[in-house]
């Protein structure tokens, strides 16, 4: 099997969604599956027994419990690209958070190898073979000026064309801790600051309701997911990601990409990414309060946001080149292929 072969490359999607919708219009193969678990499972089953020689590449904790059932039969290889400790997947719900992770942390042992986007997360990962692969970044210019940018959201949102705008794009999910970012809100100092909140999610609801109880419901802005993220980020002076566990998320890129200095929680997928605070500001995990205060920091002082957004520039987007995150990939597949030959052999044989 040649990894490095395009037309052995298929792209398999549970359901549809804005990727898959893109990619249906692009020359990529690509197969949808529909339904529930047992479904998506025996879909899985039947696709992978349609291709000779198949590496499965899952993505997401969902997928990566379906590849685990779909390929024991057939003891298919296959791998997944971990970005988050997984631990922290399905803290949504109580049922889910006790279940799942114990579901997800076995599926990950039925794994080849696990491609991870930070390194500190080989720690928590049950197989032996672990492959670093960066994320990439590869974005258009923006069209416009930083100011205008932000004059249009200001429009966009009705607010005074003074106001100062910070922003963050997540999922709205208890990892990301969007909550101590709304509590924070309430305890600035600059009282023309809006916070816009770029996603949606099953939180939405109690993140609103959590709002107006901290009496910043008039300066925090639910925005829905957003396409063409280029104009958000323009706008925003700050971009803050207070999660509690993160690999290489792809919104603290594109921030710094579009001039947007960065405040992410102290923890080692952000720690390692802004450069142990040279690229960005490190903010207490949970603490609202000293949030704020960096917060207040940043927007008091322009030169210290130029200066994280310059460093940014120089010594966090070089690592994040997509021709790097290509070439990673493909050592990766050339590492794990010795042991997709051998784990053939043996499956022939037993």
């Amino acid at each position: 099997m040649r990894f490095g072969n395009p037309s052995r490359y298929r792209f398999v999607s549970l359901g549809s969604g804005p990727l898959a919708d893109t990619l249906s219009k692009t020359d990529v193969r690509m197969h949808r599956i529909e339904g529930g678990t047992l479904a998506a499972v025996s879909q899985l089953r039947q696709l992978l027994q349609t291709e000779r020689e198949v590496l499965l590449h899952a993505h997401g904790p969902r997928m990566n419990i379906l590849a685990a059932l779909a390929t024991r039969r057939h003891r298919v290889p296959w791998t997944s690209t971990i970005h988050s400790h997984p631990a922290y997947d399905f803290l949504g719900s109580s049922l889910k958070s006790r279940l799942y992770p114990k579901l997800h942390m076995w599926s990950l042992k039925q794994a080849m190898g696990l491609f991870i986007v930070q390194s500190s997360l080989a720690e928590v990962l049950p197989t032996r073979t672990v492959l670093d692969v960066p994320n990439a970044v590869d974005l258009p210019p923006l069209s416009r000026g930083r100011a205008e940018c932000a004059a249009l959201w200001r429009d966009r949102l009705g607010i005074a064309q003074d106001a100062r705008l910070i922003g963050v794009a997540a999922r709205f999910d208890p990892v990301k801790n969007l909550d101590v970012l709304i509590r924070a809100m309430a305890r600035l100092q600059t009282q023309n600051a809006h916070l816009l909140l770029a996603g949606d999610g099953e939180m939405r609801q109690s993140l609103e309701q959590l709002a107006v109880r901290e009496g910043v419901a008039d300066r925090v802005h639910f925005l829905g997911f957003l396409s063409g993220m280029a104009d958000f980020y323009g706008a925003i002076e700050i971009h803050v990601l207070p999660s509690k566990s993160e690999g290489t998320p792809f919104c603290i890129l594109e921030a710094g990409t579009y001039g947007a200095a960065n405040i992410g929680s102290d923890i080692p997928g952000l720690r390692a990414l802004l450069k142990d605070g040279r690229a960005g500001v490190l903010t207490p995990v949970g603490d609202a309060g000293a949030l704020a205060t960096d917060m207040d920091t940043l927007l008091q002082r322009e030169d210290e946001r130029t200066r994280y957004v310059n460093a940014f520039s120089q010594l966090v987007l070089p690592d994040f080149a997509p021709q790097k995150m290509l070439e990673a990939y493909e050592r990766g597949y050339t590492v794990l292929e010795e042991d997709i030959l051998r784990f053939r052999q043996f499956t022939r044989s037993s």
